[in-house]
């Protein structure tokens, strides 16, 4: 059946290679020539998506800019709110001291 029908595997390879290296070589540009044109493809591929992501990032950057700032006002509010509350009670301590000179 299929084990009896087969041929020589040397046989078949001999078969499928070029007649003449002209013909070989033809082959073989051809073959690079897709290669090329696959790898151009590719790296078209990739710089779009790189560029995609730049400007996703540039419209981010924006947003994570002000968030920034967001953060460094509460934090500068809070040194605020802070220093204030010391101040102010340090300004008590001495307003009670005085009413003891008196």
């Amino acid at each position: 059946e299929f084990y009896g029908e087969k041929k020589n595997p040397q046989k078949g390879m001999l078969e499928d290679l070029p007649d003449t290296f002209e013909h070989w070589a033809e082959m073989l540009r051809l073959k690079l020539l897709s290669y090329q044109r696959q790898t151009d493809d590719y790296y078209n591929f990739c710089l779009r998506e790189f560029w995609d992501q730049l400007k996703w990032f540039e419209e981010e950057l924006s947003s994570v800019s002000q968030l920034v700032v967001e953060s460094l006002l509460k934090e500068h509010e809070q040194k605020l709110n802070s220093s204030t509350g010391h101040i102010q009670h340090l300004f008590n301590r001495q307003l009670e001291e005085w009413e003891d000179v008196k």
